[in-house]
């Protein structure tokens, strides 16, 4: 706690004034670090005297010994490279995605020094980025300086390119996953949550008859997983990105991806304003400014909001039987939508369920233009956002391999060569 307590007073540029072209690599999420953070700020009970215990080391299956923030990290390490969670066609086909996930590192003995592996690279960016605060800097610009260093390490970790200068034309399972990243998005990112959310109650009520405290452990570390996808949906740039409707309407897909990269980078910066059910309002920021001090409001729902969810699995191990699920009432909605904008940033793109079309804003630099069209097309498109921002690394390695290639030299969106 006290480490917490000490850095979430940093300060961030605020609104507007970010760079677009700050970020070489799309991270799907809240970085890693972050998810440590957050996810430690959360108390664990293992009786009815117990004051609740922050950083404790849950004991897994294959011998890993790792916190609950620790395992909130881990959403964007581990996951099924066919299909999202959320994109299973049935509960019982979503439960069983989410449960493989969650014993590829939780059961898989071989995977025990793959796991802290990632998990030590993970930790030294937590340390730079609480020094750094400690010296007054501002968080975004820390991972700046950090560049796409832990991105390359979790990718070598994960079966992909080590070397510096290409490691991203050699995606290991963690660019793949990012590639297919829809369940940290939107209704998908609920649903990822709600199905894990589900498999750990069940966990927790299978050790209520003969209070097994190991039982209680494997359910706090399957709703610590799953509550990765709930932490994403509080995360400005993840609320209102049709990430669905840009892979599934814009062709080539993979572009379409690219496009919700740039959209979601560009609504973390700037942030939106949102509600719940309990109409609570509030300035969302997102990815690398979790711990800035004018992200504060956004912190204090989504502490609430993993501590409630954590609760129930103590509540019905306790108890059998959960005494209400107030985490629905705490997640954010946009305050604007589509094309009613005010006094955000009008999106990049919407989608009108109304009329099926995808609309894009029509100038892309001007983050307040209020002007959509729906005739437009997505490569012209990325290669007016790569002139102004700069293209992500791994988007080169999906030309390189595709038959747009040829198309990607002659926009400069990638280099000539590829050592």
């Amino acid at each position: 706690m006290a480490v917490i307590s000490r850095i979430v007073i940093a300060f961030c540029i605020f609104g507007v004034q970010f760079s677009f072209a700050q970020a070489l690599t799309q991270q799907p999420t809240f970085e890693g670090s972050e998810h440590i953070l957050l996810g430690d700020q959360i108390k664990l009970f293992f009786s009815r005297q117990d004051p609740g215990q922050l950083g404790y080391l849950l004991h897994l299956p294959n011998g890993l010994r790792i916190s609950y923030g620790d395992i909130v990290s881990f959403g964007d390490l581990y996951g099924p490279l066919n299909i999202s969670i959320a994109h299973g066609s049935t509960d019982a086909e979503r439960k069983a995605l989410f449960l493989a996930a969650f014993n590829a590192f939780a059961s898989n003995l071989k995977a025990k020094d793959e796991a802290e592996k990632l998990l030590a690279v993970l930790h030294h960016e937590k340390k730079l980025l609480e020094d750094g605060i400690e010296r007054g800097e501002d968080p975004e610009k820390i991972f700046q300086k950090i560049g796409s260093e832990t991105s390359r390490q979790l990718n070598c970790i994960t079966g992909g390119g080590c070397n510096p200068k290409t490691w991203f034309l050699h995606p290991g399972r963690y660019l793949l996953l990012a590639n297919i990243d829809f369940d940290h998005f939107g209704d998908d990112a609920w649903l990822a949550y709600q199905t894990g959310h589900e498999i750990a109650l069940a966990e927790a009520f299978s050790a209520h008859a003969t209070g097994d405290l190991q039982k209680l452990e494997i359910a706090y570390a399957m709703n610590a997983f799953a509550s990765h996808f709930l932490s994403d949906r509080f995360s400005a740039g993840h609320i209102r990105t049709p990430r669905d409707e840009l892979y599934d309407m814009v062709t080539p897909s993979f572009v379409g991806s690219l496009l919700a990269g740039f959209m979601h980078r560009e609504e973390n910066s700037a942030a939106i304003h949102v509600h719940n059910k309990r109409d609570d309002h509030w300035l969302a920021f997102g990815d690398r400014k979790y711990l800035c001090a004018v992200n504060s409001d956004n912190r204090h729902f989504l502490n609430e909001a993993l501590q409630s969810s954590a609760r129930q699995i103590f509540d019905i191990f306790v108890d059998g039987f959960i005494r209400e699920d107030v985490v629905p009432d705490i997640l954010p909605y946009a305050d604007e939508t589509l094309n009613q904008n005010q006094k955000d940033l009008s999106p990049m793109f919407y989608f009108d369920p109304q009329t099926k079309k995808l609309l894009r804003r029509v100038d892309l630099e001007n983050i307040y233009d209020r002007h959509f069209t729906d005739h437009w097309w997505g490569l012209s498109t990325l290669a007016l956002l790569t002139k102004a921002r700069g293209l992500p690394l791994e988007a080169q390695d999906q030309f390189k391999n595709s038959e747009w290639r040829e198309w990607a030299l002659q926009h400069k969106l990638i280099p000539d060569s590829f050592e």
